[in-house]
């Protein structure tokens, strides 16, 4: 179990790496939107680019399914939690296994609904980057899978440290 949570850590690693440069690319797309639709044509310069918005827009879906992920790894999913950490140890570590499980078999429903969009998604084009919108969509059933496996090691990780999977959030690493 070591190995799982070690191996999805490294895979994490390169996940937040990937989701900073898809936050540079979305800055940058809005960045140049702005400049394009305010200040040249406050110069008086009149060109558009459309490219902007779709880039920016896909390059977000990626970078909420992916970031997501990670933050599935070390439990900072926005969470009630405050009843179950209140609860004892003896009744409230069983309960928060089962919604983590619940969670899981969540992930797993997005996943498969996630590859019915790829289909539906093959037979689209965006407008204006004209890519097949496939590229768009498999970022969820991407998302889920890596939301799946980092609940398994989020899971790993507290069995194998003997900690208490309600306050898994207190300990995970500042990034």
């Amino acid at each position: 179990m070591r190995h799982f949570v070690c191996l999805m850590d490294a895979l994490n690693r390169i996940v937040t790496g990937i989701v900073a440069a898809l936050l540079a690319v979305v800055a940058t797309a809005v960045m140049v939107q702005v400049l394009v639709r305010f200040v040249l044509t406050a110069a008086g310069i009149n060109i558009s680019a459309p490219w902007t918005e779709e880039l920016a827009r896909y390059t977000l879906i990626w970078m909420v399914f992916l970031g997501a992920a990670v933050g599935v790894r070390h439990a900072r999913m926005i969470a009630l939690e405050f009843g179950i950490r209140k609860l004892p140890p003896r009744g409230g570590i069983p309960v928060k296994y089962a919604v983590t499980l619940l969670c899981i078999a969540f992930f797993g429903l997005l996943f498969v609904v996630g590859v019915d969009f790829l289909a539906l998604g093959r037979t689209e084009t965006s407008p204006v980057l004209g890519i097949t919108k496939d590229w768009v969509y498999l970022a969820m059933p991407v998302g889920m899978v890596l939301m799946i496996l980092n609940s398994l090691a989020l899971i790993a990780e507290t069995l194998v440290e003997g900690r208490d999977l309600r306050f898994a959030s207190d300990f995970a690493p500042e990034d």
